[in-house]
């Protein structure tokens, strides 16, 4: 069974009953609130151009969890992104075994690692570098900057890394799963960032050992920030940072 299968029969359950009582897509982030208050982020990805960016026959208003949910299917990343938040906010909900804290403190990186990031986290970066042997920063298209490396680059150092930190946006364009068939002696592949589902049982056969994503503390400041535009430092004073063992 695929990745994005997975993902959907195991938040499919949870979905019953539950419809999408409010939805904001922002420039950021996609924030969705369903029946109960359960609450659940995924990053925005979309191409800029035009005024209209989904099909007008694509509503979310009141529409069934587990139909939004087919989104992960979808052709459109931000389909994809509103799916995707309906499952974090499926998945949000449970209580799991949460670590909390650095995710760099659990993974321990140490002088002699190479360590690939797929996704440029700046306060990871910096804490990062001048301590491990070579950092290697993968970015897309107009992301690249100095000091960063192509994806295409990818399949010449993930092999090699020994560390790897992959950006849970890859969920959305749906590289993730070519990304980790390239890891080959990696001792700790993390899965990062607020889009990161925390549903272990989904990549228990996979690369991934560690999850890293967030819990929504303060809806109402969420979907503030998110209507907002605002990227992550403006999100953090809502959510809790939480790390999941796979």
């Amino acid at each position: 069974m695929k990745l994005y299968e997975r993902l959907f029969e195991a938040a499919r359950p949870l979905a019953r009953g539950k419809l999408i009582e409010r939805l904001v897509i922002g420039l950021g982030y996609t924030v969705v609130e369903l029946t109960g208050g359960w609450t659940g982020l995924a990053y925005t990805l979309f191409e800029a151009g035009g005024c209209e960016y989904l099909p007008r026959e694509i509503s979310f208003h009141e529409k069934p969890a587990d139909l939004a949910l087919k989104g992960l299917f979808s052709p459109h990343p931000l389909e994809v992104g509103v799916a995707l938040a309906v499952a974090n906010a499926l998945f949000n909900h449970r209580e799991l075994p949460t670590i909390p804290g650095d995710v760099l403190n659990l993974v321990r990186p140490q002088p002699g690692d190479e360590v690939a990031m797929v996704g440029y986290f700046e306060p990871l970066y910096r804490k990062l570098s001048g301590r491990v042997k070579n950092l290697w920063v993968f970015e897309r298209g107009e992301r690249l900057g100095p000091g960063l490396l192509s994806e295409a680059e990818m399949p010449v150092f993930l092999p090699r890394a020994s560390l790897v930190l992959v950006t849970s946006v890859t969920l959305i364009n749906r590289t993730l799963e070519d990304i980790l068939s390239q890891i080959e002696r990696a001792r700790e592949v993390v899965l990062l960032g607020p889009s990161t589902p925390l549903a272990p049982e989904v990549f228990e056969d996979l690369p991934i050992s560690l999850l890293s994503g967030v819990k929504i503390r303060d809806p109402e400041g969420v979907f503030r920030a998110v209507a907002e535009a605002k990227g992550f430092p403006g999100l953090k004073a809502f959510v809790e940072k939480v790390n999941l063992r796979v």
